[in-house]
């Protein structure tokens, strides 16, 4: 390697340093550029070309993804020729007021006092109104209170004003889940402003200073960060008063117009933003599941909780179809996770909207027969009733009632609690019987809400029942989340007297007896130490049984089972649907099985012909009586009428004859002497003169510890019918428990039955006509 000597380094450097001074600044900036370009150009040639597929599957997976695509659940219509909605899903409003605005205070108060009203009170029933009043009000009682307008306009003055005056934020909730060590040191605290409860905390701000040294000193007993309580502590104006929540669709759609109609009215000069109130207002859409007819069939309908399940009656038993399944679009997202371009839109991926069912409800039949049966249950003092009304021939379910029954909209309401006022139970031991009443017992209860504080609660004894000493509660509907049970299909009784018929239509079914056959009635028989008697003095002596089935003669139905035998009235008892499932679309349909015949004893086969050792539910007894006005074959019941998928399928569900129980002119028999028993014997309380009614009256008394209960309010009357005689188009099983104006069926559910025909037969225009026996 050759080296430079010292002169040769001299100029080697005098060179460079001349080269460099050439090279000015704006070269080194290309230069710079130059470079830059060229890395860029090598790194997009890498991520396009070399590595695409790489680069290109990393940014999917950030940027593409799959969105869920909600569905609206189906709809439930009632039937009929005009079919109305009874169950939908849309959006209801919450309504609030901004209370910051500008406007004219006054005029918003008389506008909100007028909706609320509207809300609580407008064509309601008036206890449907003072319940919805004294919730409202959060009070509950008022005094000398009465149903004028006037009076309830001016308390829900007094509370709106009192929201309207408002303009600080003065409540704010810290925590609900505190110990009783946090609440006892926060109370320790004294610190002005802090208001703590059993288990939560509230703070006035307008109240509490917020310094460093409170904050810190409340973060450390509640554990909360002390930047989010010193937010939420701060003085601050209030701009958000709610007035009431899920607004009717006539209310919210009244209040957008006038919106609308107010803005218009401002940018025309005619009116000015101080005397205007549409800027006060606050709308919030909630995704609801609305029931326009309110408690129309609630047992029937069942209602959708706050997760989305359906429970009970329709919306239960068709829960996955109406529901539906949420679609999915896969789209491409921007940063915010918001879809800018939805790349699969396939029909496949949208699928999932509920369906539509149409039931065979009528809703005006539907409508009126609660309105009858709560009546009645009122009338005759009862707890509860039940009324089913079919067609016989189609299995169709027409009407299906229960009383007491509840508002779909607020299903939650029915555990709300009220005293026992014994001005309205002057006898408690009778009157309170069947209820669930509770008395405090801080030691062996349960918690409940009453009056926003809690209590303790258990279950009153028979014999507390009556103590009136003791402060006692019930339920304001009087079995709280019991009137969500639709009785007609989920609660078993012994139907008594109304089994009758069944077992004299196995007797002429057989030949072991005709209408005319007599029969010697002593009055009762003596069977295992069991005395057996009637009641009415009508069946002593020598009589045909179509007197005893007038009469209701116990003693007779012995005698046409005793010729029947156990083998043969066991085999008609569940031809007629009794001890299975009748396989109705409804959840919660229960059944008892029946006894194999081996297993019964002489008087278990001699109760059973009168209807007792064995259980059944409404819906079973009306089936049966199907039976009897039909010509003598059995129909499956049927409650729903046609289901309509979204992509317009429809499954039309048709009437099933699913077996002949007894001979058509078995059937025509008994009608006429079921005729007779309304026109001459105990059901004659069921009879609408000009029309030609069959019937029988049943009472039952309640079992209880392995007995039966005796006296006032310890039988369940029922009565099953059909008519018109001569071409049945409807069949009647009305059902009251724990009568207490009569212990009898026919003395009670017997006149409802009859006004439930009277009204069918004008509804459905049925003439009048004299029977030709």
């Amino acid at each position: 390697m050759l080296k430079l000597n010292f002169l040769e380094k001299i100029k080697l450097n005098y060179k460079i340093k001349k080269i460099l001074n050439r090279w000015s600044s704006m070269h080194t900036i290309v230069l710079f550029f130059v470079l830059f370009f060229l890395t860029i150009v090598k790194t997009l040639f890498s991520y396009t070309v070399l590595d695409y597929e790489y680069y290109n599957g990393l940014a999917d997976s950030q940027q593409i993804g799959k969105v869920s695509v909600p569905v609206n659940r189906g709809t439930i219509l009632s039937g009929g020729e005009k079919s109305t909605v009874i169950g939908t899903s849309l959006h209801l409003y919450d309504l609030a007021i901004d209370p910051q605005i500008e406007g004219d205070k006054q005029k918003l108060s008389d506008f909100l006092i007028d909706i609320v009203y509207n809300e609580l009170c407008l064509n309601k029933k008036q206890n449907i109104c003072k319940t919805n009043l004294l919730k409202y009000l959060r009070v509950l009682d008022i005094e000398n209170f009465t149903f004028e307008e006037k009076f309830i306009k001016d308390l829900l003055k007094e509370r709106i004003v009192s929201k309207l005056v408002q303009t600080k934020v003065t409540s704010v909730m810290i925590d609900k889940e505190l110990s009783n060590f946090e609440i006892n040191q926060i109370k320790n605290l004294n610190i002005s402003g802090l208001y703590p409860g059993e288990k939560y905390l509230y703070v006035n701000p307008e109240e509490f200073n917020n310094s460093d040294e409170n904050i810190k000193e409340l973060s450390k007993i509640i554990g909360t960060n002390e930047e989010r309580l010193k937010n939420l502590t701060r003085k601050r104006d209030l701009r958000y008063i709610p007035i009431i929540s899920k607004l009717s669709i006539t209310s919210s759609e009244y209040i957008f117009e006038y919106i609308k109609d107010e803005k218009e009215a401002i940018n025309r000069g005619i009116l000015t933003k101080d005397k205007s109130i549409n800027g006060f207002f606050i709308l919030n859409p909630l995704p609801s599941r609305y029931y326009p007819e309110g408690n129309l069939a609630s047992q029937v309908i069942g209602f959708v909780d706050s997760s989305g399940k359906g429970n009970y009656g329709i919306e239960g038993y068709f829960n996955d179809i109406l529901k539906g399944n949420n679609g999915e679009i896969i789209s491409r997202k921007d940063i915010n996770g918001r879809i800018i371009d939805p790349i699969s839109l396939k029909q496949e991926d949208l699928i999932g909207e509920g369906v539509e069912i149409i039931t065979t409800i009528d809703r005006n039949v539907q409508r009126k027969v609660e309105q009858l049966l709560e009546d009645g249950v009122k009338r005759y003092r009862a707890n509860k009733g039940s009324i089913i009304v079919m067609e016989p021939k189609t299995g169709n379910v027409i009407a299906m009632a229960n009383y007491p029954s509840y508002d779909l909209n607020n299903f939650g309401d029915v555990y709300e609690l009220e005293k026992v006022r014994y001005s309205e139970y002057p006898n408690p031991s009778t009157d309170l019987l069947g209820y669930p009443i509770f008395v405090e017992d801080n030691q062996n209860g349960t918690k409940f809400i009453y009056d926003n504080k809690e209590i303790f609660l258990r279950e009153a004894s028979r014999e507390e029942l009556g103590d009136i000493a003791l402060v006692k509660y019930k339920y304001k509907n009087g079995f709280g989340a019991g009137v969500y049970q639709n009785d007609i299909i989920s609660a078993l009784y012994e139907p008594g007297s109304v089994m009758k018929t069944i077992t004299v239509a196995a007797g002429i079914d057989t030949g072991e007896i005709n209408k005319n056959s007599m029969y010697q009635d002593n009055g009762f028989i003596e069977i295992d130490k069991y005395k057996i008697s009637n009641v009415a003095k009508q069946c002593m002596g020598y009589h045909t049984f179509g007197n005893a089935l007038n009469y209701s003669c116990n003693v007779g139905m012995i005698r046409i089972v005793q010729r029947l035998g156990k083998v043969i009235f066991y085999q008609y008892l569940e031809d007629f649907g009794f001890g299975k499932l009748s396989g109705i679309d409804l959840q919660g349909e229960v059944t008892s099985k029946i006894d194999p015949w081996e297993k019964w004893s002489q008087s278990g086969l001699f109760s059973r012909s009168y209807g007792l050792g064995i259980s059944a539910t409404q819906l079973q007894v009306a089936s049966a009586y199907n039976v009897i006005a039909n010509g003598g074959v059995y129909v499956k019941p049927k409650i729903i009428d046609k289901i309509i998928y979204p992509d317009g399928r429809e499954v039309v569900y048709k009437t099933e004859e699913q077996r002949r129980v007894i001979k058509e002119s078995t059937s025509k028999i008994v009608s006429m002497m079921l005729y007779d028993g309304v026109e001459n014997g105990v059901a004659g309380n069921g009879k609408v003169p000009g029309y030609a009614l069959a019937a029988k009256s049943g009472t039952a008394q309640i079992s209880y510890k392995g007995g039966y209960e005796t006296g006032v309010g310890s039988t369940i009357g029922t009565f099953a019918g059909f008519g018109p005689v001569e071409d049945p188009k409807f069949t009647i099983i009305v059902k009251l428990e724990r009568i207490r104006t009569s212990i009898y069926g026919g003395e009670t559910s017997g006149f409802i039955f009859g006004e439930v025909a009277k009204y069918l037969f004008d509804y459905y225009k049925i003439p009048k006509r004299e029977i030709k026996e």
